[in-house]
């Protein structure tokens, strides 16, 4: 493997994982001490979030990604454009809460969205210093900055839910986490705002950025429209146990893409026209996404229940079956999401669009189908349903269209993955024959279960060696 990408991956790695482990004690913690109707009113306000958000970058990140003409002061005028894109995109969020309390009939939007535009402000901000470090692969520098930002931010919510700030406990979570972000990524780029206000560098990146935007503003819909819907349709409670199943499903893809996402990119577009590298890089991911993926899925469909009444509490009881029915679909999902910056790499951001609004089409009607039975329960089945199709459908049109190769080949990195599926398939459906009423008990067993044969499998098999050959150093 690449020097740069296993460097890369480690850095990332540590940052990730130390990020998850202060996200899952804060978010227990708040989880006892905060109300589903909480967290269900800032899940809506947070949906949006992401919109505007996506609204400052304009796949301005990724397009500084890929361009190697840029200058520092071309960087620089972009600084300057993203903070006035960012002051423009925090004001009009924060009148944007007139349009959340009318839609939603709930007159505390008003006030929220204002306070969160500090937030979204401080995103706007970090677009530029954040690419630049990626683009120079500084990515302890990068993982250094979420963490101690959301460390901080965490602090502050859970000082203040202790103090009774309910639903602004969240909201200044978030704030003190974009702000100390900003701040430290400032600081390792040393970037400032530039008096020249040429247009040039935006024309420069303008076709990746505009294409990079295009499919950022599509697959936020696709992605978030079940949270809109059921919101408006379902109502907050509804969406509070939904969002928490979907929420604590993300975790195996904040894990492992939240590792290899960022890096894909900066580090394989160097290599942009080496079909043969690109090709290979990528199919090594998918094996060892897959090998990681369908045994994971099966193991938390099996282990739904005591996952949500653990880290959650039984007041989530409702959040069980949509977090059994999308974790069928984590497999496909780490899968898909590995060819985003394989796509950004290859230049193609065009075809990233497309196969974009493809999916938003597939995602949104199956979302709408679920919403027309009138549960939670049926939404996630009808979700289901439509990642599996996406997942066929895209990675076809990439393996053809990006990798230049025979979707055979691309397939035949399943093989051992779904021996290993299988036999987790089997060993815990065994186990849950056996009565266990204890969540913690059957947490366990399944568990111990799951890890045992995942090591042995990879122990004892062709996988052992194959794993060792991912990582190492290729030969110069």
């Amino acid at each position: 493997m690449n020097s740069q990408l296993k460097k890369g991956f480690i850095f990332t790695a540590i940052g990730t994982y130390s990020n998850f482990i202060v996200q899952i004690i804060i978010q227990t913690i708040l989880s006892r001490l905060l109300t589903p109707h909480e967290y269900g009113i800032v899940a809506i306000m947070q949906v949006f979030i992401v919109f505007f958000a996506l609204m400052i970058e304009a796949g301005m990140g990724p397009a500084i990604i890929q361009n190697k003409q840029l200058t520092n002061d071309d960087n620089r005028i972009l600084f300057n454009y993203s903070a006035v894109i960012g002051i423009g995109i925090a004001i009009f969020f924060g009148f944007f809460g007139l349009i959340l309390s009318w839609i939603y009939g709930n007159k505390i939007y008003i006030l929220l969205t204002w306070i969160q535009s500090i937030s979204v402000l401080f995103n706007g901000l970090n677009v530029v210093p954040t690419a630049l470090l990626n683009k120079k692969k500084r990515f302890k520098a990068v993982n250094f900055s979420i963490v101690v930002g959301n460390l901080f931010g965490g602090i502050v919510g859970v000082t203040l839910a202790l103090r009774g700030g309910g639903v602004y406990s969240l909201i200044f979570s978030a704030i003190t986490s974009s702000f100390m972000n900003f701040m430290l990524n400032r600081f390792f780029t040393a970037i400032k705002f530039s008096a020249s206000w040429d247009t040039r560098p935006l024309k420069t990146i303008w076709t990746f950025s505009k294409n990079q935007f295009s499919f950022n503003f599509i697959n936020y819909f696709s992605r978030n429209s079940d949270n809109i819907l059921i919101g408006k349709f379902m109502g907050a409670d509804s969406l509070a146990n939904y969002s928490k199943a979907y929420q604590l499903l993300m975790i195996p893809s904040t894990l492992l893409m939240g590792v290899i996402g960022p890096v894909l990119q900066p580090v394989l577009s160097d290599y942009q026209d080496d079909d043969y590298y690109v090709r290979k890089t990528s199919y090594s991911i998918v094996h060892l996404l897959g090998l990681i993926g369908m045994p994971l899925s099966i193991f938390l469909y099996f282990t739904s229940k005591p996952i949500i009444f653990i880290f959650f509490g039984n007041q989530w009881a409702d959040a069980v079956f949509p977090f059994s029915m999308i974790s069928l679909t984590i497999w496909s999902q780490l899968v898909i999401s590995s060819f985003g910056g394989i796509i950004q790499a290859r230049n193609k951001s065009e075809l990233l669009f497309k196969i974009g609004v493809m999916n938003a089409g597939i995602t949104v009607g199956a979302i709408v189908s679920g919403i027309v039975f009138g549960t939670i329960n049926m939404v996630s089945i009808c979700l289901m349903i439509a990642f599996f199709i996406n997942f066929f459908i895209s990675s076809l049109i990439i393996v053809k269209k990006v990798l230049n190769d025979k979707y055979f080949n691309f397939l035949n990195n399943f093989s051992s993955p779904l021996i290993l599926g299988g036999l987790v398939f089997i060993l815990l459906w065994t186990t849950s024959l056996i009565p266990v009423t204890n969540v913690f008990f059957n947490l366990t067993i399944n568990s111990s279960v799951f890890v045992i044969t995942v090591v042995l499998f990879i122990l004892f098999s062709k996988e052992r060696q194959i794993i060792i050959d991912i990582f190492q150093k290729d030969k110069e």
